[in-house]
């Protein structure tokens, strides 16, 4: 009989799935920061965060930097979410996902018709 130990298929996916995605994650809130970094960074992906709007377009523009995808906060302090999202949207072709606290309906609608993939609450 074989002593060596298989692994399962599930175990070695979210292993290894998404070490090569870079993620920015942008948000004022910085407990918010470093939970969502912590759970993507538990998933393998490579996690790079910003606390300011304008510091995440200076890494979005830096053409050193890797980025994959942005996940970001609708309300900063610096410059309102979806100014941040047109502001990407005009320099990149960097996939947006939004979060944020708030559930009205036209804040969803409103990211999403600005290019936002997806809006989670």
């Amino acid at each position: 009989m074989n002593s060596d130990k298989a692994s399962s298929p599930s175990a070695t996916h979210t292993e290894s799935c998404y070490r090569d995605i870079s993620v920015l994650i942008v948000d004022f809130d910085l407990i918010c920061l470093k939970v969502a970094s912590g759970m993507l960074r538990a998933l393998t992906y490579e996690v790079l965060t910003a606390h300011r709007a304008m510091e995440a377009l200076e890494m979005i523009r830096d053409e050193d930097l890797r980025i994959d995808m942005v996940l970001m906060e609708l309300h900063m302090p610096d410059m309102y979410g979806l100014d941040l999202l047109d502001e990407i949207k005009r320099i990149s072709d960097l996939p947006v996902l939004m979060m944020s606290f708030d559930r009205s309906e036209n804040a969803m609608l409103s990211s999403l018709e600005k290019g936002a993939y997806f809006y989670f609450t």
